[in-house]
């Protein structure tokens, strides 16, 4: 109703939520507790992002860090050392790329995340670089330079293939074959009967549950 709220994700054995520029993490395995007067590192995790036009966090990712979607930027969460939990007091935030998300969600494959960005119409991957010591962004849709139509809702298929499932604005169904290991990137688009695109979107409901 007041649009609070607008993600929300597991991550390191805590339940977090965010809306606005806030970002909550509960007390460690106290997924009901957010408690700031407990001290020490099991406390509860509440910041803000503190830098930036941010309207909304639109979505929460939770990949080898947890990364926050934003209209401007994706950002990693960080501690001193990337394999040291969060604490309240070893708690960072960082932009890990400055392409901006849109409010549709992301999906996870394995450690990479799959998002829109703001423009509605690009697909990008969020990988881990070790060169550069955090999540790095890159583009999905170069062989398709010319959509025409906005991404509307995303859905993975693991198998038998991996396979990104794209409901688009005009019903259809845009399906990325994407095998990494093999550096597999195919597009191909199918076209369901009906008025409104009503079975491109339960395809891509039956796959989210």
């Amino acid at each position: 109703k007041y649009g609070f709220p607008t993600s929300v994700a597991l991550f390191e054995g805590r339940l977090w939520w965010a809306g606005h520029d806030r970002v909550y993490g509960s007390v460690s395995d106290a997924y009901e507790s957010y408690d700031v007067t407990l001290e020490g590192a099991a406390g509860s995790i509440q910041r803000s992002i503190g830098y930036g036009p941010v309207e909304e966090i639109a979505w929460l990712l939770p990949l080898m860090r947890l990364i926050l979607g934003t209209g401007n930027s994706e950002i990693s969460t960080r501690s001193s050392s990337f394999d040291e939990p969060l604490s309240p007091t070893n708690f960072g935030l960082k932009d890990a790329s400055t392409q901006g998300v849109s409010l549709i969600a992301a999906v996870k494959i394995d450690g990479r995340g799959i998002f829109v960005t703001r423009s509605g119409r690009r697909l990008y991957q969020l990988l881990f670089s070790v060169e550069a010591g955090d999540y790095t962004a890159n583009v999905l849709t170069a062989l398709l330079p010319d959509l025409g139509v906005s991404f509307v809702k995303l859905a993975v298929q693991r198998h038998p293939d991996t396979r990104v499932h794209c409901v688009m604005s005009d019903g259809s169904v845009m399906i990325l074959l994407f095998e990494p290991s093999e550096e597999v990137i195919c597009w191909y688009k199918v076209v369901h009967g009906g008025r409104g695109g009503g079975k491109s979107q339960s395809v891509a409901r039956a796959l989210l549950l």
